[in-house]
């Protein structure tokens, strides 16, 4: 039987938005110290290979972390051993804390269920090379002759590395400078209480969904299966499980949850203004990010140059509880520049001095001065 479900919580469309970006940790009341503290709070931060500025999963931390650079992430993820943060594919590539590991035991199991699972014989060989020669990156991996797989293109290794990452038989807990993955077996860096596939799938479903909707601070049930990779009916599913609370929020059509942790101590909208990269937890969601805020967010890097409306790495404005402007950032060496700037249509006039706010911001975070 399902847990009754209490009255719904009213909540205005203002009130979702300032619930939602103090849920993301961009909140001068709600201060997060450090990276691991970043990263407890999102429970993922989503990596990705372009650098037009830094790394996308740098440029989270950094948008939260005011007094952090980029270049300086990394190291605060692996200071001292055991690291902080594993990659994962739980929404797309992602850093997850290494204390989650036993919660994505559901998606360990699927993935060893798979087709595409390496057979026992390549298994043996890639963990004999790892156990014989210590951690290896993917190229280290491949047989003599084999070719590297590149582009979206994977060949054997690469497939069977994936789905042993996937599987949890590997596990990758940094990378080189070249950004080439060091791929090692998960019992050298997990403790024994954290290397474990005990917990049910309904039980690691309830637990993260838990940590997403902290993480959303306010979110549907599609939102929230979003933010996981997991259907949306298994995110329904699960939802009464967890200490999620029903809302109400006009022009949402959807059924809303809120987690009691968002409806405490949100204060104020957030009065700095920043840039947040465009794969931000805050907006990497384009449906939910069109809902909260009215801004149609899209990735145009992908795109042919001519294609694009935007350009090529464009970062959203937030100020205050909106967005109120797009940019087109470049760094070359040490200078930052706005290649392309679009304001919306409803920006405040103090939009100038916003930008300013934000470039500086942006600039000492990736050390350009």
């Amino acid at each position: 039987m399902n847990p009754r479900t209490p009255a719904a919580i009213d909540l205005s469309p203002a009130e979702a938005r300032r619930l939602a970006i103090a849920a993301s940790g961009i909140h001068p009341h709600l201060p997060q110290p450090t990276v691991e503290g970043v990263l407890n709070r999102l429970r993922i931060v989503q990596l990705d290979s372009i650098k037009a500025l830094a790394r996308a999963h740098q440029l989270t931390f950094t948008s939260r972390l005011p007094h952090t650079t980029t270049a300086t992430v990394d190291a605060d993820l692996h200071i001292a051993p055991p690291p902080v943060a594993f990659e994962y594919p739980a929404h797309a590539h992602a850093l997850v804390p290494l204390n989650d590991w036993p919660l994505w035991a559901f998606r360990r199991r699927a993935s060893r269920r798979r087709t595409e699972y390496p057979p026992p014989t390549e298994r043996d060989r890639i963990l004999h090379l790892i156990r014989e020669h210590g951690p290896l990156t993917q190229r280290e991996l491949r047989p003599a002759g084999e070719k590297a797989s590149g582009g979206w293109s994977w060949g054997p290794v690469k497939q069977a590395v994936e789905f042993m990452l996937w599987a949890g038989d590997l596990i990758c807990v940094r990378r080189t400078p070249s950004w080439q993955r060091i791929i090692d077996l998960p019992e050298r860096h997990l403790p024994a209480h954290l290397h474990t596939d005990r917990q049910t799938d309904d039980d690691c479903l309830t637990a993260l969904l838990t940590h997403a909707g902290r993480a959303l601070g306010i979110a549907t049930a599609s939102d929230l299966a979003d933010y996981l990779r997991i259907p949306t009916r298994t995110a329904t599913q699960h939802i009464p499980h967890t200490p999620l609370r029903p809302a109400a929020v006009p022009g949402w059509s959807k059924p809303t949850w809120v987690h009691p942790d968002a409806l405490t101590g949100t204060g104020p909208p957030a009065d700095q203004a920043v840039f947040l990269s465009p794969f931000d937890n805050l907006i990497w969601n384009r449906l939910r990010t069109q809902r909260l805020f009215g801004f149609i967010h899209a990735l145009e890097a992908y795109k042919a140059a001519h294609q694009r409306i935007h350009g090529y790495y464009v970062c959203p404005l937030l100020a205050h509880d909106q967005l109120i402007a797009r940019a087109d950032l470049a760094r070359t060496g040490q200078t930052l520049t706005i290649q392309r700037l679009t304001t919306e249509p409803d920006a405040p006039p103090e939009t100038p001095h916003l930008l300013n706010e934000a470039y500086a911001r942006m600039a000492i975070a990736l050390g350009c001065f």
